[in-house]
């Protein structure tokens, strides 16, 4: 095992830890930039110098446009933006990835032989786990979009490691990908900053209850009950 590859793939499944379980969406936008970053260096050999800056780049710009949406604005709203964070906390999504990343090494190649290395195979597993409770339960578009996102990542590192190196091209399909996907759920969250609430929920939430008001022409008591 390359120790060094070891140590990308546990920083790149810490930075998802991070990303869905934090409640500070700054905090959860860098560290899903630090999973972007470093998810194409899961592979053996290394890509292309080309493909792994358009990687990079692709990376770093669709993480700025998610800080460009959360980051404080007070004239968007009277409350700064929040996210919803792990309803488990972080101990039990570091034991999800855990689980999922032995899953993951112990079925490298699904089957068949790969040509990649089992600790990508491991680390997109893990990825795909941390992804799947904030798709399905966010109610909110940062936590969210951090799903979506980390699914997409770990589609394309489970495809490191079945399919060995991508190639510069497709690397830079991939970035086109992230940063389209990235500007979508920036375009998304500001929305949600100006709804009037200024927070990141998907519907604003007055916190009140509807209150029903009476008949426009209530029954008089002594002309009895209506035939």
């Amino acid at each position: 095992m390359n120790p060094i590859l070891a140590g990308v793939a546990l920083a790149v499944i810490a930075g998802a830890v991070a990303a869905v379980a934090s409640r500070d969406p700054r905090v959860a936008v860098l560290a899903l930039a630090t999973t972007l970053i470093l998810s194409p260096l899961l592979a053996d050999p290394v890509a292309a110098p080309v493909g792994l800056a358009a990687r990079f780049v692709g990376s770093i710009l669709a993480a700025y446009l998610l800080w460009i949406a959360v980051r404080d604005r007070p004239s968007v709203g009277p409350v700064s933006a929040a996210t919803e964070g792990s309803r488990i906390g972080w101990p039990a999504e570091v034991l999800i990835a855990a689980a999922a990343s032995v899953v993951g090494y112990s079925a490298h190649g699904l089957g068949a032989p790969a040509d990649g290395p089992a600790l990508a195979s491991a680390a997109g597993f893990a990825l795909a786990a941390l992804a799947v409770v904030p798709m399905l339960t966010g109610r909110d578009v940062l936590r969210m979009g951090t799903g979506l996102i980390l699914l997409l990542d770990a589609a394309l590192v489970v495809r490191v490691g079945l399919g060995g190196t991508p190639d510069p091209l497709e690397q830079l399909v991939t970035s086109g990908l992230l940063v389209a996907l990235g500007g979508t759920l920036a375009t998304l969250a500001m929305a949600a900053r100006g709804d009037g609430t200024g927070g990141l929920e998907l519907t604003a939430d007055s916190g009140t209850r509807r209150r029903w008001e009476p008949d426009a022409h209530p029954l008089d008591p002594a002309a009895g009950p209506p035939r």
